[in-house]
């Protein structure tokens, strides 16, 4: 029950990146062959960015879904 208090209270920083990165894979799906290559390195650069800035406390529940998954 403290771990969900704790992820409710904590910075929604690490969102900002995770969504420029939904918005550019969205213009990766609608563009140009030479603008594919370039949307396609930023989001993977902003998917990066935003699993860096992520809390703890989710980077531990995402780390628990993928153990019990596999």
């Amino acid at each position: 029950m403290l771990l969900v208090k704790e992820v409710i209270s904590m910075g929604l920083l690490f969102l900002i990146p995770l969504m420029i990165a939904l918005g550019v894979s969205y213009l990766f799906k609608n563009s140009t062959d030479e603008l594919v290559e370039l949307t396609g390195l930023f989001t993977i650069g902003c998917l990066i960015v935003s699993v860096i800035l992520t809390p703890w406390q989710l980077k531990i529940l995402i780390l628990i879904l993928v153990i019990f998954k596999a």
